[in-house]
């Protein structure tokens, strides 16, 4: 493993050359999933806190994706999967808003043009838009909130990590080589698209 703060380019940037160094095989698959919430309502969202989640959640994958794809380049292999988020399907969310949404549809945005421009390579991008998941994201998140969430989801439960990433998996094995530019749904019947 490898530490890497996502929003910091000099730390990607070491990141790639350690694992560059390590002896381990070319990069072939990368899934940009850091991600950080804000419960901040849009009339009380400040400059700073929209750049804090700009920064993680879509910042971190383009800076992440430019400094790993060229080795996939080399390696003649490559797929990238980006996590992005129900809230930016449908404009927010019960914890998560206004920056959140934002910055996962730009996910979306950045999903779609690196997948045109890097199909010439044989490089595969796609992004998954989990509904709610049982995952500490949502830090302070009180019972109440965390049961509300899911009766509000269709299936009547949140999903288990596990489901989600078995999407990421599957979507940077041999038997995905023919999809890409797409957002993967994976919200119990939250969003129906």
């Amino acid at each position: 493993a490898f530490a890497c703060n996502v929003a910091d380019p000099a730390s990607v940037t070491a990141a790639a050359e350690a694992i560059r160094t390590s002896g381990l095989p070319p990069v072939g698959a990368l899934a940009n999933i850091a991600g950080i919430p804000s419960p901040a309502s849009f009339l009380e969202l400040t400059l700073e806190e929209w750049n804090r989640v700009f920064a993680v959640n879509l910042t971190g994958p383009f800076l992440l994706s430019q400094a790993l794809v060229p080795d996939m380049i080399a390696g003649g292999y490559g797929r990238v999967v980006n996590m992005s988020s129900v809230t930016a399907q449908h404009g927010g969310g019960v914890f998560s808003k206004t920056s959140y949404a934002a910055a996962k549809a730009g996910v979306l945005g950045l999903t779609r043009g690196m997948a045109r421009e890097l199909a010439q390579y044989g490089i595969t991008v796609n992004a998954v838009a989990p509904g709610v998941v049982d995952t500490e994201i949502r830090v302070g998140s009180s019972e109440e909130t965390e049961k509300a969430l899911a009766a509000a989801v269709p299936l009547g439960r949140q999903a288990k990590p596990s489901e989600i990433a078995a999407l990421f998996v599957w979507l940077s094995c041999e038997d995905s080589a023919y999809i890409t530019g797409i957002t993967h749904s994976i919200n119990g019947g939250t969003y129906i698209c």
